[in-house]
């Protein structure tokens, strides 16, 4: 059993080996190409594979094609249970995970294990450990992926220089991260419109069978923006959130990389999709997530999520800016 020396890391990593722990006894299978409805989860993306397939197949066939353009030799910051490595590595790609949770690199090499899809599989290796205390060789991978997981580091400048480091010549880094401090109450009122009106994971008698005075809906109000941010009890870990500033994640990038490519995402979907209930709830999602691309590209909702690829500066540009 991995035991970390710093209390921070440690909590994390049992934290996260509660969670995969959890997801797993509920059925949960963490393979794209073998994903099954999961009745435990109620608004969460996965509860099934079609919800699953409209708010990240997009982002994630995204961030493979991207790598295989870049080179073979991928690293994965954060891996958790392993599903984006494994598809990378089916896509022809050597790919290395890296995970604080025991539990989620248990469950990654199981899964790992039941592969069939071998036909231009590249190769998959998974290491427990802190990305930040490990040591990697400099100039081996052609490009380091981030999916949600960069905002539970504290100093992510220190994260990007290492990743520099890493990363070959003409490298990239390629991440999907929530940015929830651009999470405001008039998306949350927007969020609580959508739950009350739609067919969701509530019924319609305990959603409006209230006596409705702003006081409740302030109190209705406040419980979704917590939700949205991770506040108080939705809170996943101890070092979640520690980076949630699109600004701050930016500035780091920049100062070693090019961005290529930012999009900007998810005013309301996530916490959203998932929940929706009844037989046209499929034909529901694609409409919604439609409708919150809208409300951020026309900057009506603030996004709750970002998308960048940047490719690594040459050392000279580097050191005439420093």
């Amino acid at each position: 059993m991995k035991v970390y020396k710093n209390d921070n890391l440690q909590k994390e990593a049992e934290a996260f080996d509660n969670q995969v722990s959890t997801r797993i006894a509920k059925g949960f299978i963490p393979d794209l190409r073998n994903l099954q409805k999961v009745e435990w989860f109620y608004n969460n993306p996965w509860r099934e594979p079609e919800f699953a397939r409209i708010q990240w197949l997009p982002t994630i066939v995204s961030i493979i094609t991207k790598a295989s353009e870049t080179g073979k030799h991928i690293l994965e910051i954060g891996c958790g249970h392993g599903m984006l490595s494994l598809e990378l590595a089916r896509n022809g790609l050597d790919v290395t995970g890296i995970d604080l949770s025991p539990k989620s690199i248990e469950v990654a090499n199981e899964f790992k294990g039941k592969n069939q899809h071998i036909e231009n599989f590249g190769s998959l290796e998974y290491i427990c450990d802190d990305f930040l205390s490990l040591n990697l060789p400099h100039n081996c991978f052609d490009c380091v992926v981030f999916f949600r997981t960069l905002h539970h580091f504290p100093n992510i400048k220190e994260v990007v220089k290492k990743v520099y480091e890493l990363l070959v010549a003409n490298g990239r880094i390629l991440l999907c991260e929530p940015i929830r401090s651009k999470f405001d109450h008039n998306a949350a009122e927007f969020a609580l419109i959508l739950r009350t009106l739609l067919p969701t994971w509530e019924s319609y008698e305990f959603k409006v069978d209230i006596e409705w005075n702003e006081k409740i809906w302030k109190e209705k109000v406040d419980e979704i923006y917590n939700e949205y941010v991770y506040k108080d009890r939705h809170r996943q870990s101890v070092m979640d959130n520690s980076t949630d500033s699109a600004e701050d994640i930016l500035a780091a990038v920049k100062s070693y990389f090019k961005v290529e490519y930012l999009k900007y995402s998810d005013a309301f979907i996530d916490k959203l999709i998932g929940g929706l209930r009844g037989k046209s709830r499929f034909k529901l999602a694609r409409f919604l997530k439609f409708l919150d691309n809208y409300m951020v590209e026309n900057r009506i909702l603030p996004p709750t999520s970002m998308t960048l690829f940047a490719v690594k500066k040459s050392e000279s540009t580097i050191k005439a800016i420093v």
